[in-house]
């Protein structure tokens, strides 16, 4: 798996607009700064604040976590987007 997703993959279980995610191969500041500078995505990474949640999920030797934060004004096009980009730089690796 070149994308690692974190939280319940249930659609049943209720849902944030968050997604914290990691590329295998990347530091999380790293692709970050891609996801923003190649494809105009906005991403927060890092330890969020939570460095012992981060330790438990194991990724603290990361840098933690990518995380998208999603509004009421996000589109789904913008959603598509994302996801396309992501994907482009799991695959660049």
């Amino acid at each position: 798996t070149r994308v690692t997703v974190y939280g319940h993959a249930s659609p049943e279980t209720p849902h944030v607009g968050v997604v914290s995610f990691n590329i295998e191969g990347f530091a999380s500041h790293e692709a970050a700064s891609i996801l923003d500078e190649s494809f105009q995505i906005m991403a927060r990474a890092g330890l969020h604040c939570a460095a012992g949640a981060h330790r438990w999920l194991g990724t603290l030797d990361q840098g933690g976590t990518i995380r998208f934060s999603l509004g009421p004004f996000t589109t789904p096009s913008e959603v598509d987007h994302a996801i396309a980009s992501v994907r482009e730089l799991a695959g660049s690796h």
